[in-house]
């Protein structure tokens, strides 16, 4: 009886079928741009990260449009298909590191929120959760796969320079600040757009 009850509660709203209707429609769209961009970033070997970066932040707009759920699926739906299309097999680590790194900072900024009314501790408590799932992703490509982050004319010309190779974790700090400002833009610029404003950190 409440089975019964709960389906015909949800097939007389016709506002949430709408709203699941455009968000599946949203995420099919934004996975055929993210495997686009994925594909781009391989064929175009000089802007890899870039064009993997801009993938990746279509993962934490679908979180902040929707919700953590559909931004995982959108998360695991590009990160398959980049791994069956991508000619380069390894580049899905490197969008599991960036996408990753996307997700967790959205799915633990709504954590806090619920928990720490306080704005400037949530803000310092997610930004040491950013630094340290960032560093967490980066570290063990920058060791063991820094191709990923370079092209092969750059890769060739650093391998037998053993020093400049382990600097790359280095670059990594450099790199955080520039990503995740690069982040922080093209989200407040989607809230603005299209969000009233709504939800700026």
């Amino acid at each position: 009886m409440l089975l019964n009850n709960d389906r015909s509660n949800r097939q007389s709203d016709p506002g949430s079928v709408a709203r699941r209707t455009r968000m599946v429609a949203t995420l099919a769209v934004m996975t055929a741009v993210s495997v686009i961009l994925l594909v781009l970033g391989t064929l175009i070997s000089i802007n890899t990260v870039f064009f993997t970066a801009l993938a990746s932040f279509l993962v934490g707009i679908v979180v902040v449009r929707y919700n953590i759920g559909a931004g995982l699926m959108l998360f695991l739906g590009s990160g398959a298909l980049d791994l069956i299309l991508n000619p380069d097999k390894l580049h899905v680590l490197l969008y599991v590191a960036m996408g990753g790194f996307i997700l967790m900072a959205e799915g633990s900024y709504k954590f806090l929120e619920k928990r720490i009314p306080e704005v400037r501790l949530r803000n310092l408590i997610h930004l040491v959760i950013r630094v340290a799932v960032f560093f967490i992703a980066y570290m063990p490509i920058a060791i063991f796969l820094p191709r990923l982050l370079l092209t092969q004319e750059a890769w060739d010309k650093i391998a037998g320079v053993e020093w400049l190779k382990w600097a790359l974790p280095g670059v990594g700090v450099v790199a955080f600040v520039v990503f995740d400002l690069a982040y922080i833009f093209v989200k407040k610029t989607y809230l603005h757009l299209f969000m009233g404003g709504s939800r700026f950190k």
